[in-house]
């Protein structure tokens, strides 16, 4: 991200080069341009306010879905010392398995459709641990934690599906086309002073609106251009801990 806005900003120091060299600076110094600026930054304000606040949200969710499956895995685990006969290797590995596929998704490896249908089949294996528990109120604790993982996917996709007042961002990118425009096509003096003003404030005003695109996706891990992703670290390990305690029942 930052070499292509580097790229761009530079591109813009060469264009008002170019123009001052040809004699295209037909705009005379106004103190207009001064609220043109105040105005793009209150918009990039507006922005970068709204999405770190779903941003902040995002942070969770993976802690959230890790401790969930986690739970359920232990809650699983534990059949046995009310049920000495049950086998719950099966089980505990559909709960891993769903782990994998959670982070499959979010690496954009399968649609949403295929980890439903996963998570489907791993809601039938909880069922099935929950009727060898054969407690009511434990039983409704697995299936509260099932549905919780659920939830939090349908979170996780919402906050992907949505961006963050489209409006807005067109605004404050019409705002850096005018800025940029009109400090190209006025006229100057000093050339180097005005170069240098154009590529710190354009450099300064598109990296912070990449930025905010950037952050209005927390979970695009996928995207190879993408710099600012919630760590999804503690999901892993969490899959690595459900995978070693299905193991260890299936013996």
């Amino acid at each position: 991200m930052l070499i292509k806005v580097s790229t761009l900003v530079l591109a813009i120091g060469l264009v008002k080069l170019v123009a001052h060299q040809l004699g295209w600076e037909w705009m005379r110094p106004n103190p207009l341009v001064t609220s043109l600026v105040a105005s793009t930054v209150f918009l990039m304000g507006f922005l970068l306010n709204g999405v770190l606040g779903d941003f902040k949200e995002s942070e969770k969710l993976p802690g959230e879905i890790a401790t969930s499956l986690e739970t359920l895995g232990l809650e699983i685990q534990a059949i046995p010392s009310h049920n000495p006969v049950a086998q719950v290797g099966n089980h505990l590995w559909a709960v891993a398995e769903l782990g994998d596929s959670i982070l499959e998704w979010l690496l954009n490896r399968i649609p949403t459709a295929e980890l439903l249908r996963r998570y489907q089949q791993t809601h039938g294996q909880v069922v099935q641990a929950s009727v060898k528990l054969g407690i009511p109120p434990l039983q409704a604790r697995l299936m509260a934690e099932t549905a919780q993982v659920l939830k939090l996917i349908n979170r996780v996709e919402a906050i992907r599906e949505t961006s963050f007042i489209t409006l807005v961002y067109w605004l404050a990118t019409a705002g850096i086309v005018l800025l940029s425009g009109s400090l190209i096509f006025t006229v100057t003096d000093v050339l180097q002073e005005s170069i240098f003003f154009i590529i710190v404030i354009t450099f300064l005003l598109v990296f912070l609106l990449r930025l905010i695109a950037d952050i209005d996706n927390p979970f695009g891990h996928a995207d190879a251009n993408s710099a600012e992703d919630v760590s999804i670290d503690l999901l892993v390990a969490t899959v690595l801990r459900l995978k070693v305690m299905a193991a260890g029942a299936r013996g």
